[in-house]
């Protein structure tokens, strides 16, 4: 309850997404996309968000739009009681809550679109996120007159273009160095050889073929005398 109020004060009042961490010194540039009215599940919004969240945006499209046709289960980290374990998801909690899943991908695809206007090339899903928004009072519409809310939800999310830090140029360079490394030894091994090895290979060989008496042998080394 204590997230959830902080949620709707922070909503309440403006609160927007500013990039954390080395992203906050850099001047990010970013695209925005929000939906709000949705007559949906908040809880069911949420894992589907969560599951998403810090992907690649293609790889987040390709995903919601796999989920939306029942070919990948969604995994249910928290509001997960009653729900089935899935063999998809590895025996943990899971489900295919399609219309969060159309609503989100939706969204997603109204970001990538604002991403493309401005001219971003590589986008992550930096910050999404799902909440109750209104509760309405309603009542039964027949039978005995009990009092049934209606509930909207509300979905944001913002997309971050991926900038290229100097430790990977650094590790592209190395890469790009290894096989040129590779190739020089390759070179030394294949170097021709020169006319003295030549001479003693020839040498050696021609010694195989004769007799142990005709052998040249190697002058024996003296011994140095004892003082």
């Amino acid at each position: 309850m204590a997230d959830y109020a902080y949620q709707q004060t922070a909503v309440k009042n403006g609160a927007r997404y500013q990039p954390k961490g080395k992203e906050a010194g850099m001047q990010a540039r970013t695209a925005r996309a929000r939906i709000t009215g949705v007559n949906a599940s908040w809880k069911d919004l949420c894992n589907v968000c969560r599951n998403v969240r810090g992907w690649d945006s293609d790889d987040a499209l390709e995903f919601l739009d796999q989920a939306s046709r029942k070919e990948k289960a969604i995994l249910f980290t928290r509001h997960n009681t009653g729900k089935g374990h899935r063999r998809q998801l590895g025996g943990k909690k899971g489900g295919f809550p399609v219309k969060s899943v159309k609503i989100v991908l939706e969204v997603l695809k109204n970001a990538v679109a604002n991403a493309n206007r401005l001219g971003l090339s590589h986008v992550k899903v930096a910050h999404i996120m799902a909440n109750k928004e209104n509760t309405f009072p309603r009542m039964s519409p027949k039978g005995r007159r009990i009092r049934h809310d209606y509930e909207t939800a509300f979905v944001e999310i913002v997309l971050e273009e991926v900038q290229e830090t100097a430790d990977s140029k650094k590790a592209d360079v190395k890469k790009g160095a290894k096989p040129e490394a590779k190739k020089a030894e390759a070179k030394k091994v294949d170097a021709p050889k020169s006319e003295t090895e030549t001479k003693k290979q020839e040498m050696s060989s021609t010694d195989r073929h004769r007799p142990i008496e005709n052998r040249k042998l190697a002058p024996a080394h003296k011994e140095e005398q004892r003082i």
